[in-house]
């Protein structure tokens, strides 16, 4: 198995990449964090000009009938860039629907998240969302279902056009995942204050809000969980490569002593430190994007395994950059605490490190 993106999807990166620096830079960015918006004009580029977020779904069902090395590579460059659209929210979403959902719901939903018309997100981020006792969310009713609970730290939660919702089934024994349509009734979604300033989060509250069941089946809506592991973990290896070369650009200017602090063993072996890490870990990621195309059945092993290593060393090259920059790397005015916010954030969804090794030990049967 060769762990490298081919020719054409360099190709594509070089392209997005150029894309993201002109229309969002970080000034940008910093402008939209400001107001905890997201950057609807660049989005409605993605969508039209490159085909987010539906790049791996097949022509059929809307998509543009990539493999989904395609789709990690626009996580990775979102990550890089900080880029406040909410590509991971209505992918995690569109998967839930094409992986969880009846051919009718797929037929009807699909097509508008993969050509981006609608904005969605998948609700939920801890496992405990999926748990019967630990559930916010209750559905009552038989024929028509009604939805009540509260769910904090929606990504994208104000400006999605769906959500699906994890849910405690009328019965009580179990959570299933429901579609609600965000200007049903009986949904308020606040925006609210987050760590990750380029990320906006959202609290949304059902209140007898009409839902339709998605569907039920607790393996395959682990498939998707995993599958929104696996683009955290590429937007990580983004947002690390992007530290990494902060850092290094610093420390090729910044002067002290005469000499320029790049040149000094204790900046070099942070800078060592950053690469090694980063390429460990994309390692890592690499093989668990491709087992999502590949149906691999070690997919959950790899998801885990990806995410926690990814976060990991995101959260390791977002403080050595810091460090690297010295006194101004703390200040607001500075780049380097967005990449920290960021790694902060990332590190506990779906469960924290030490979570995700406990997890993985369980997989493995350790």
């Amino acid at each position: 198995m060769y762990f490298a993106f081919d020719e054409d999807q360099e190709e594509f990166r070089a392209s997005l990449r150029r894309l993201l620096s002109e229309r969002a830079p970080m000034t940008a960015v910093r402008e939209i964090a400001a107001v905890r918006g997201f950057d609807s004009a660049t989005w409605r580029t993605l969508v039209t000009d490159m085909g987010v977020p539906g790049l791996h779904v097949a022509e059929e069902l809307g998509g543009s009938g990539f493999s989904f090395l395609e789709t990690a590579i626009v996580a990775q460059e979102l990550g890089r860039a900080l880029t406040p659209v909410p590509m991971i929210a209505t992918t995690g979403a569109l998967e839930a629907v094409l992986r969880v959902g009846s051919a009718e719901l797929r037929k009807e939903l699909a097509p508008a998240l993969a050509s981006g018309r609608v904005v969605g997100t998948l609700a939920l981020s801890t496992d405990r969302d999926l748990e019967v006792a630990t559930a916010p969310v209750r559905a009552t009713g038989a024929a028509a279902v009604t939805l009540d609970g509260r769910l904090d730290y929606v990504a994208f939660g104000h400006v999605a056009d769906l959500l699906v919702v994890p849910a405690v089934t009328p019965s009580g024994d179990a959570v299933v995942l429901y579609v609600v349509e965000a200007d049903a009734p009986g949904v308020v979604a606040t925006v609210r204050d987050s760590l990750d300033l380029t990320r906006p989060v959202a609290t949304v509250e059902f209140t007898g809000a009409p839902a339709r069941l998605l569907g039920s089946d607790r393996e395959t809506i682990d498939r998707v969980v995993d599958f929104v592991r696996i683009l955290l973990a590429n937007e990580a290896i983004g947002a690390s490569q992007a530290a990494l070369d902060m850092a290094v650009a610093y420390a090729k200017q910044r002067v002290q002593f005469n000499r320029v602090i790049g040149s000094f063993q204790a900046i070099k072996h942070k800078c060592a430190d950053m690469a090694i890490a980063i390429e460990s870990a994309q390692a890592a990621v690499m093989y668990a994007s491709m087992c999502v195309d590949t149906g691999a059945e070690d997919l959950p092993v790899a998801a885990v395994m990806a995410k926690s290593q990814a976060s990991e060393c995101l959260t390791l090259c977002a403080g050595h950059n810091i460090q690297v920059h010295g006194g101004i790397g703390f200040t607001w005015e500075a780049d380097p605490h967005l990449y920290f916010r960021r790694a902060k954030a990332i590190e506990p969804l779906f469960g924290s490190i030490a979570a995700h090794t406990a997890r993985l030990a369980d997989l493995v049967g350790i």
